[in-house]
């Protein structure tokens, strides 16, 4: 059986999420990396506690009247004796739940105020912009943009500072221990500091539209050291291409309406429709995730992005040849 172009990629769009998932830290919303997270976890496993042991309660009860008085086709067998009111046993059962609520009532209050604590004044502030379908950052200070893939420095507080670009979204890392909705008009905070180095995995979790599952969210968590590093890299333009088919790549780039929609620092490209591809050379993923940054999945995304992410506000380059499509992605794995 001979597959499709689309049956293909939808293959190894489904490989990839397989990989994608396999990688990294695991997809666990108990095993949260910050202390804000490590509160909401230790809060529901409290309150799963007495969860389980009223429904063991109520459960082994019903199951014991259940067997107990089962009818067993016998005319000898006695009914229970019927008791109409108990005034100790009614008291017992309200105030016991009163009692239960207003305590997790008081630990979720408890955990709300330790969550939505303000960060210190020297918190990291990125801007998280939810688009369809992909992510925007904007890093405060010193002042740069960034897209998909956002990194942050461990034991340094982080203030995300959530907003929406069309419709809602949702920004979930399972680790981080909640999410927030992206909201077109207004912002919302998430304070956060990550104590263990890793990869995180997430998704937008607000039907957004047609490629919803596709808009991943991916944090690195970095060493001070690797953070730095990686600033200054995010902070310099991109750098000139030096090889002929790159400086064809780039003119193909400049030339074609690619500069309608994406920026390149350093270039006459400014747009701000799309990602920032400034550093796109240095990303893990293409198209929030769909598939893996390597110069076969690029061509292949630059050819038909329409086969490999249906819906996305980008046009398949069917007009390019394969040297152009081959020269412009050359460019833009160069650019990092």
């Amino acid at each position: 059986m001979r597959l499709t172009a689309s049956k293909r990629s939808r293959w190894v769009r489904a490989l990839w999420l397989v990989a994608l998932t396999g990688c990294g830290a695991p997809l666990d919303s108990f095993n949260t990396v910050t202390p804000r997270g490590d509160a909401v976890s230790a809060y529901f496993t409290l309150v799963l506690l007495p969860s389980f042991l009223v429904l063991a309660l109520v459960g082994g009860a019903l199951a014991y009247v259940l067997v107990r008085y089962r009818d067993r086709g016998l005319r000898d067998v006695p009914e229970p004796a019927q008791i109409h009111g108990h005034t100790r046993l009614e008291i017992a059962w309200t105030i016991a739940p009163v009692i239960l609520l207003t305590v997790l009532f008081g630990l979720a209050f408890q955990t709300m105020r330790t969550v939505e604590a303000d960060s210190p004044a020297d918190a990291l502030t990125i801007r998280v912009i939810g688009h369809q379908w992909w992510w925007e950052y904007e890093y405060a200070m010193p002042g740069f943009v960034t897209a998909n893939e956002v990194h942050l420095p461990v034991g340094r507080p982080v203030r995300f500072v959530v907003g929406s670009a069309d419709v809602v979204h949702s920004f979930w890392l399972p680790q981080l221990g909640w999410k927030k909705d992206a909201i077109p008009g207004k912002w919302n905070d998430i304070n956060a500091e990550f104590t263990e180095p890793g990869i995180y995995d997430g998704w937008c979790t607000e039907f957004c539209g047609t490629q919803h599952a596709w808009m991943r969210v991916r944090v690195f968590a970095d060493s001070p050291e690797q953070f730095d590093a990686w600033l200054h890299q995010q902070q310099a333009p991109a750098a000139p291409a030096a090889q002929p088919t790159a400086l064809r790549g780039q003119q193909i780039f400049l030339q074609n309406t690619c500069v309608n929609c994406h920026a390149v620092r350093g270039t006459v490209a400014q747009a701000r429709v799309g990602p920032d591809l400034t550093h796109f050379g240095a990303r893990t993923t293409i198209g929030a995730g769909v598939v893996a940054n390597t110069p076969d999945h690029l061509r292949h995304w630059l050819r038909e992005v329409q086969a490999v992410k249906p819906g996305a506000l980008m046009p398949n380059y069917t007009a390019l040849s394969d040297e152009e499509i081959a020269s412009l992605a050359e460019y833009l794995m160069g650019l990092e």
